[in-house]
């Protein structure tokens, strides 16, 4: 018999070095291994023998259906392939194992074409879980724009392809909808393991190198979890935040028209990106400097998209800039600050803050904390 010829080209990849070497027990085993890869990858499971093929194979809704499960024959078909693969780990597997195994070529043969056989089975079969398929339901117009309904559909994607769903959204972001990826991607990723995220930032960052400062990087900034921004490749980092820093510093926003002119990819950035750019200290400054602009559309700007966010990174150790501003500000009476400053720390009565300006606050007995939050 000739082996090579016989079978498919992948399972003889796989058993060659064995085969060829007489090792017919070990050849055997390798057959055996790539089945269950095929099962695991197929499915997503992670299980191993008996386990993972009453997990693919079992139940009234089977991961891996090899029929259409309607007439008795097609579900004792299904039970009996069931039956089959269980036979290959208890009988075949399990003792070559855990024993000595002397197969002879012929014995070996006969497993193999048997294993390929199973294998054809399973790669002509239907998937329960097809990604094209699920992927539309996340590009839906009618997508639930909650965490609970992202986890409820993540909780139908297989383990193990929850990895290749966050690339493949990633890549065909620009169809779909900004919020709706926003929210399903941020339950995504707490779902993944971390060598899992650490593969998507590398995709992110291929993706990133030549991007321009336009939607497209918004889409980025908004549906990958901002804590992970030094995952992306650090020159690709550096390259970005030197085009938000310049979107930043053209922003522009009329409060009487609520009218957005410049700055607009700038507006995506989240607390936890500043946090995590190389120039976290700059970041406030220039926030501060357009805070004192005297071009109203500037102080706008700065007001509606950055303030609360430096005020939240800058609570326990505020920056030299933000500290200079707040207390210049309530020294001169700025009313805007002062309220301002006193939405911040009034419902809360541990605000570093209240130490901090404690001298500049003795000016305003109005302006003190209040237990009781109106809403």
């Amino acid at each position: 018999m000739q082996l090579e010829s016989n079978i498919e080209k992948e399972l003889w990849e796989n058993i060659k070095k064995n085969y060829e070497s007489e090792n017919y027990s070990s050849a055997i085993l390798d057959s055996v291994f790539l089945l269950t890869e095929t099962i695991r990858n197929k499915t997503g499971l992670e299980g191993d023998g008996n386990s993972l093929v009453g997990q693919a194979f079992g139940g009234e809704n089977p991961k891996i259906q090899l029929n259409k499960l309607q007439t008795e024959s097609e579900k004792n078909i299904q039970s009996g392939i069931q039956q089959l693969l269980r036979g290959i780990y208890t009988g075949i597997r399990n003792p070559r194992s855990h024993d000595k195994f002397h197969d002879t070529k012929q014995n070996a043969e006969a497993i193999i074409s048997f294993i390929n056989y199973l294998l054809k089975i399973i790669d002509k079969s239907k998937l329960n879980f097809e990604k094209t398929e699920f992927i539309k339901r996340i590009f839906d117009d009618h997508f639930v724009r909650t965490k609970e309904y992202s986890q409820l559909l993540i909780n139908e994607i297989p383990k193990r392809q929850r990895l290749d769903i966050a690339i493949e959204i990633i890549l065909k972001r620009n169809e779909g909808n900004i919020y709706n990826l926003e929210i399903f991607m941020n339950t995504l990723f707490e779902n993944l393991r971390s060598d899992e995220i650490k593969q998507v930032y590398k995709i992110i960052s291929e993706d990133l190198k030549n991007v321009k400062l336009d939607y497209d990087l918004s889409l980025i900034l908004n549906i990958c979890p901002a804590k992970y921004w030094k995952k992306i490749n650090k020159a690709v980092r550096i390259r970005i935040e030197n085009m938000l820093i310049s979107d930043f510093l053209n922003g522009k926003y009329d409060l009487p028209m609520e009218m957005l002119f410049d700055g607009y990819i700038a507006t995506w950035i989240k607390k936890e990106h500043i946090k995590n750019f190389e120039q976290v200290n700059y970041w406030t400054e220039i926030i501060v400097d357009k805070m004192k602009s005297e071009n109203e559309n500037e102080k706008n700007y700065a007001k509606k998209y950055f303030w609360d966010k430096i005020c939240s990174l800058n609570y326990n150790n505020i920056d030299y800039w933000l500290e200079k501003y707040i207390r210049v500000s309530l020294q001169k009476n700025d009313e805007k600050i002062v309220k301002d400053i006193a939405k911040k720390i009034i419902y809360d009565e541990s605000h570093p803050w209240w130490k901090i300006f404690e001298k500049e606050l003795k000016e305003y007995p109005d302006i003190k904390y209040l237990d009781d939050i109106p809403f």
